[in-house]
Order: structure tokens, then C-alpha cells, then sequence
């Protein structure tokens, strides 16, 4: 990341949903280490987890209207990142609740932030365009296929929507495979290194799919750069990614080679079926974010691979807490 996006946030009152998970984890370390004034939006049950960091907690619920409002004055932010969203694993299978937290969730915030003059900068999902071979780029037809997508599409374009009626500065980041430290075990890279740095065998389906994947400090960056940079034009949609498309059977080898010993012969390809109506190509074309914004994918693969195997290695010899 550029020092000066970093710096752009020195003393900034940002405000983040969806901190205690994958990517706003991330990003919140990063704003604090940037030196922003960082606040973040969790459920009640989940402050614990942002309890060691420097960040200022807001305790609700973004379906609870009222409280959402009183959060959001309180945090007075200048920029807002939302990340937050159900149904990004197959364990959040509730289809009710996808509707409710990714729309009506979306629907007050954006209402409680009435007035504020805060760039908004959201999450969709790669899903969001269904079954597309080749290269993805913003300008193709967005056609989900799955209820986790449909609804972060209706979501993303409410903000882009609200964004036009309200003169808001609008980016929506949709970002294709990202990876590192703190992932849910589920996800196909934690769990295939999990597996393997134990020991274990790792069932996985045979890996002809293509996808892209990158490191999440890329997408901590593209977020930030969202956050900070001009805009050549005040709603916009970017993919993020690396570009470098992969076989995803070449990942898992990429994976055991390394963990290293004999965890090549401990992969299982077939084992496991495909989920759902799962596109067999998918990646970015990330000609629009590098052009407008700057980004440049900086963490190669191996070396995202190494780091995240490091951490997890890293976890396991830690002394259980008490």
C-alpha cells in the first residue's frame, strides 16, 4: 500500500461493519496502524473479539434502527466501510436472515448516515456475476445464482442507487479470492493447510475449476485506496483481485509443496463434489481499479501461501488460553 493512502487516514474517524471478520479484521488493524481513529460496528456478542485492538466498539445490531442511529452519531465518521454481510459460508444458510442483515441492514445504515458527508465504500462478491468464462470485468451482466449473491447484488445496488439520489461518493469493491491469516477454517485454503501442516488428509473435488486468488493485504489495500483516493466518478464498481488466474488443483499442490514431507501424497482430488452451481471459471479482470485507483496486487501467491501457513503454524504453538 502507497504511504500516502496510508497517511490519508491519520486522524480520520473511520467506521467499519463487519470488523470482527475476515477482511475487516484486516482493515481495521490497518486503519489503527495508519493512525486513524477507527470505530467499529459489531453485534454485542461479538466485542470480545475487538477487545485488544485500538478501536473504538459500537455495540448493536445493523437491524436494530434506533440503535444503529444512535452508533453511527456517536462514531461521527468521515469515511465508512461495510463489509458486513450473512451468508458467506455454507453454515449461513438462512435465507430470511440473508435478506434481512445484507438489504434491511444496508437500508439503515445508509439511513442513519442521512446528512453525514462520508465517502461509502462496500463489499460486494465476485458471485455476484454468476457464470462467466473468461476474464470478469464491471462492464458484464451481474446474474447470481445462489441467494447469498442475489442478495449482495440487491444490496450493492441500493448503495449505488442512494449513492445518485444523495450525491454520496459511492465505491463498491468486489473482491475474487481472498486469503491469509484469520480466514474461516472452511474456506478452501485454510482448510487444505489446516489438513495438511496436521498431518491430516485433505479431501478436495478435482480442482479443474479456474478462479483467482489473492493475498488479503491486497484487499486491505484496494479497500483503502477506495477509502482515499480520487474518484473519477463519485459511484463506482471495482473488481479486485490478482489477474493471475489458477486451476485450483494447482493451488492445493501449491499448498502441500509448501508444508512440505508428504503432504502432496495426503490430497485426496475428487474426494469431494462440487458445491452448488459452482462456475467453472472465475476470475478478475482488474483493468478498472488499476487504472483508476492505482492498485497493484503486491503479495504473490507463494509467498501469500507461506505466510498464511507461517500463522497458522504459528497459532497451533501458542499456549491455550485459560
Amino acid at each position: 500500500m502507497a504511504a500516502d493512502i496510508a497517511a490519508a487516514f491519520a486522524g480520520r474517524r473511520v467506521l467499519v461493519t463487519g470488523g470482527t471478520g475476515f477482511l475487516g479484521s484486516h482493515l481495521l488493524r490497518a486503519l489503527v496502524a495508519a493512525g486513524a481513529n477507527a470505530h467499529a460496528i459489531v453485534r454485542p456478542s461479538s466485542v470480545p473479539a475487538l477487545r485488544a485492538e485500538r478501536v473504538e466498539v459500537h455495540a448493536c445490531d445493523l437491524l436494530d434502527r434506533d440503535a444503529l442511529a444512535r452508533e453511527v452519531r456517536a462514531a461521527d465518521p468521515d469515511r465508512v466501510f461495510h463489509l458486513a454481510a450473512y451468508g458467506t459460508t455454507g453454515s449461513q444458510s438462512d435465507h430470511a436472515r440473508m435478506r434481512r442483515v445484507n438489504l434491511e441492514g444496508t437500508s439503515n445504515l445508509w439511513d442513519a448516515l442521512a446528512g453525514r458527508a462520508c465517502r461509502f465504500v462496500q463489499t460486494g462478491t465476485c458471485a455476484e456475476y454468476g457464470d462467466i468464462s473468461g476474464p470478469i470485468s464491471e462492464r458484464d451482466a451481474c446474474q447470481p445464482r445462489s441467494a447469498y449473491p442475489a442478495t449482495i447484488h440487491a444490496s450493492v445496488t441500493m448503495s449505488q442507487a442512494r449513492g445518485f439520489e444523495t450525491g454520496r461518493e459511492v465505491v463498491i469493491l468486489r473482491p475474487f479470492g481472498p486469503f491469509g491469516p484469520g480466514d474461516r477454517p472452511e474456506r478452501l485454503i485454510p482448510y487444505v493447510v489446516q489438513r495438511l501442516v496436521d498431518g491430516l488428509r485433505a479431501d478436495v473435488s478435482g480442482g479443474t475449476q479456474l478462479r483467482d486468488y489473492s493475498y488479503v493485504d491486497d484487499h486491505v489495500a484496494a479497500l483503502m485506496l477506495a477509502g482515499a483516493s480520487p474518484l473519477p466518478a463519485p459511484v463506482a464498481v471495482y473488481n479486485v483481485g490478482s489477474g493471475r488466474p489458477i486451476r485450483v488443483r494447482e493451488l492445493v499442490e501449491a499448498i502441500a509443496d509448501e508444508v512440505g514431507g508428504d503432504a502432496g501424497a495426503r490430497i485426496d482430488f475428487g474426494a469431494r463434489p462440487l458445491r452448488g452451481p459452482e462456475p467453472q471459471e472465475m476470475h478478475a479482470d482488474i483493468t478498472a481499479i488499476s487504472r483508476d485507483l492505482g492498485f497493484a496486487p503486491r503479495v504473490e501467491l507463494r509467498e501469500g501461501l507461506r505466510r498464511t501457513i507461517a500463522a497458522y503454524v504459528a497459532g497451533r504453538s501458542e499456549p491455550a488460553a485459560r
